[in-house]
């Protein structure tokens, strides 16, 4: 499984067939791991829009993929996915039918590729977002310097 514990942040884009540009998307993600499977929590915001909350569980199941369940804004997915090789892909969906999703993640220098697209009803929507460990600065009171500064 690609995914990792950890804070992450994801920067990318969301296309919308028709456009000629994507609009601008960022994800603040962190995954916990337990012994049953992960927790992804975190946020979505658009450049135009209000941050949206994202709560994610993946668990293995008893025929080796892995089952979804995805609460992002005020719309809850099921899903599965295969996670044991790379590229670990995905296949999400609205209990009514109307949307559906894919994905695909894969690895990149320093992070994460997550690619896919989006079906609601007439539309079609793709992302690429690109996900890298944050790395939380560390203040230390006890680094000393030997040089003087001017």
């Amino acid at each position: 499984m690609l995914l990792q514990a950890g804070q992450w942040l994801g920067r990318g884009s969301l296309l919308v067939e028709g456009a000629s540009l994507g609009e601008p998307l960022e994800c603040d993600l962190t995954i916990e791991q337990d012994s049953s499977g992960l927790t992804l929590t975190g946020t979505l915001a658009f450049q135009r829009t209000p941050s949206n909350p994202l709560s994610i569980r993946v668990a293995p199941d008893e025929v080796g993929t892995y089952v979804i369940d995805a609460r992002i804004g005020g719309v809850r997915l099921d899903g599965v996915a295969k996670l044991e090789s790379a590229p670990n892909l995905g296949l999400l969906w609205h209990a009514d039918g109307a949307l559906h999703a894919t994905f695909a993640l894969f690895e990149v220098a320093r992070g994460y590729g997550f690619r896919g697209f989006l079906r609601e009803r007439d539309r079609t929507l793709t992302w690429e977002v690109a996900f890298a460990l944050k790395q939380d600065a560390i203040k230390a009171s006890n680094v000393v310097t030997l040089r003087r500064r001017r």
